[in-house]
């Protein structure tokens, strides 16, 4: 297989990477907060408190994943994927674009458009967290703000999410 110049000068930065700047940092983390999805067809959320895994690469892209359990309006549980960019150094706030959904008893609402039940709904989203530290392979953020659309078909709804305090320690 012959490779061109110009494919060749596009693959060679990613070849020249040293496979150790490639290996994340993970970060174990517990989250206590509030979730909302309101639409036409259904309402779910409410307060409560997670675990998570988080992978970061070169102290500036994330991947997370967690899974929380709240009550409020009934019991339900939250689960997030999230990818983003945060700030190198001590203090590092963050962005994300997150996919969640809120999953158990939900308030239900029979109309023409919803006549049987609607199922968990995909919302995508998106995250700020600007109060968030690490230190030496500890991290803590204060507050993380969230909003998404999700969708029932047929019909849209609105999430809400509010993180209160996060904690990880990195591994």
């Amino acid at each position: 297989m012959k490779v061109s110049g110009p494919c060749l000068s596009l693959l060679l930065p990613l070849l020249a990477t040293p496979a150790a700047a490639a290996e994340p940092q993970l970060t174990v983390y517990s989250r206590a907060g509030a979730m909302l999805y309101l639409s036409d067809a259904q309402t779910a959320g409410g307060i409560g408190g997670g675990v998570g895994l988080r992978a970061t690469f070169e102290e500036r892209f994330i991947l997370q994943a967690d899974v929380s359990y709240l009550m409020g309006i009934k019991n339900v549980a939250g689960l997030r994927l999230g990818a983003g960019l945060q700030r190198r150094g001590t203090y590092t706030p963050a962005v994300l674009l997150t996919l969640s959904t809120l999953m158990g008893d939900r308030l239900l609402f029979l109309t023409p458009q919803h006549p049987t039940p609607p199922g968990p709904a995909p919302v995508l989203g998106v995250s700020i967290a600007p109060l968030r530290f690490s230190h030496e392979g500890t991290q803590v953020s204060l507050l993380e703000l969230g909003v998404g659309v999700g969708s029932d078909l047929p019909g849209t709804g609105m999430s809400w999410q509010l993180g209160l305090v996060e904690a990880g320690v990195s591994f």
